[in-house]
């Protein structure tokens, strides 16, 4: 059973959808545009099409060493490793670089020599860090994802989606580490060897011309073509845009982030913290628990649009006590009659179950407060009987 508390919010604005904006015209073979917030989907072309996605593999790779590595470790260059085709790193065998220089060697220079030695690193060989890599797949819901190597050259069964890219590019990005290196132009890294190759750039041209470009990672092979998963932040609004087999991916991802920002607007439903409704408990004191939104509620609307957004608060009944900051549901955003984006909300108080015992105790002292009343305002009765006798029959006496 669940208590549904719905509230309807209104924007009317002056122009209606005639004036929306068409979107571009891309060169890539499948695309995605998301709110990087809620997943909202703004544009997509092909988004469940598997194609090989090249080095947009190494953001699989370098969340899995942020989160399971030791940033101060060293890793050492194996013969394997530097024998990975297309290496770009120039490593020496038993050369040592910091793992967090590594992630830079990663990330900016796409090294694929670096991950296949930085799997070694964190799994022995690399064969057991990519079953890591599916497992997270599998964990994170790509469903059309899989992989067959930490650096993504084409091989056979390496495949995703635009859609599983967005939506592992929208997991990478919650890690502060993964960020501040995916938004870096350059970095010069330590090494214990060639010392004179350690500045690593970035291959991602739109940090330098696109306003607000936050990273996030590009990939190219003749098979897969040109591939880029971006990201731009413009007050406080950051969307990530994936394109895939594309003859030219930032003209592309220029193209579709421009469009984002002039066709649509954020809209707020909900701040973190506020309170979005209540929920009524049977048995339970209070009766009635305020619930606030665990976080901010919002959703992407045409700036140009004329319509209603419906917020609904679905929690089931809870199950009694209930702690201060418990989580008991969700409240989802309703537009077009699709869920579009949803928050947890949580309790802003207590509520315990009233007892047998305790509900007696309560029932005992209203009646006995009822019965305190009573007696008193009895008492208060007689008295003015007795008064107004007493003035009637003349034996009131002054004294003076």
């Amino acid at each position: 059973m669940r208590r549904l508390f719905a509230f309807i919010i209104f924007g009317w604005l002056i122009a209606g959808a005639a004036h929306a904006i068409p979107p571009p015209i891309l060169k890539a073979k499948s695309a995605i545009l998301v709110d990087a917030e809620t997943g909202q989907v703004l544009y997509e072309l092909r988004a469940d099409e598997r194609r090989p996605m090249a080095s947009t593999t190494k953001m699989m790779t370098a969340i899995l060493l942020i989160g399971q590595g030791n940033l101060d470790d060293l890793v050492v260059a194996s013969e394997n490793a530097i024998g990975t085709r297309y290496a770009n790193l120039n490593m020496t065998p038993g050369e040592t670089i910091p793992l967090r220089d590594m992630l830079y060697a990663i990330l900016l220079r796409s090294s694929n020599d670096g991950s296949v030695a930085a799997a070694e690193y964190l799994c022995g060989t690399e064969e057991r860090f990519v079953e890591l890599m599916n497992e997270k797949a599998r964990e994170l819901g790509l469903k059309n994802t899989h992989f067959a190597n930490s650096h993504g050259l084409d091989a056979p069964n390496h495949y995703s989606t635009a859609r599983d890219l967005a939506t592992l590019a929208r997991y990478c990005i919650q890690n502060p580490i993964f960020n501040e290196i995916a938004r870096t132009p350059e970095k010069r890294i330590l090494r214990s060897i060639n010392q004179k190759d350690v500045l690593v750039q970035t291959h991602a041209r739109c940090l330098k011309h696109l306003p607000g470009a936050d990273g996030i990672k590009t990939g190219y092979t003749a098979k897969a073509g040109r591939c880029f998963v971006g990201s731009v932040t413009r007050d406080g609004w950051r969307l990530i845009s994936v394109v895939l087999g594309s003859t030219d991916a930032d003209k592309d991802t220029h193209a579709l982030i421009e469009w984002a920002y002039k066709q649509y607007r954020r809209l707020d439903l909900a701040e973190a913290g506020s309170t979005v409704g209540e929920v009524k408990v049977d048995g339970a004191h209070p009766k009635a628990i305020p619930v606030v939104a665990s976080a901010p509620l919002r959703i992407i609307v045409p700036r140009h649009w004329q319509g209603g957004v419906q917020s609904v608060l679905q929690v089931p009944i809870p199950k009694l006590p209930v702690k201060r900051g418990q989580t008991v549901g969700e409240l989802a955003a309703v537009l077009n009659g699709k869920v579009v984006a949803k928050v947890p909300v949580s309790a802003a108080s207590e509520a315990k179950m009233v007892s047998r015992t305790s509900l007696a105790l309560w029932i005992v002292a209203v009646a006995l407060l009822w019965a305190g009343n009573r007696y008193v305002r009895r008492n208060k009765l007689n008295r003015r009987r007795h008064f107004h006798s007493a003035q009637r029959s003349g034996t009131m006496r002054w004294r003076v």
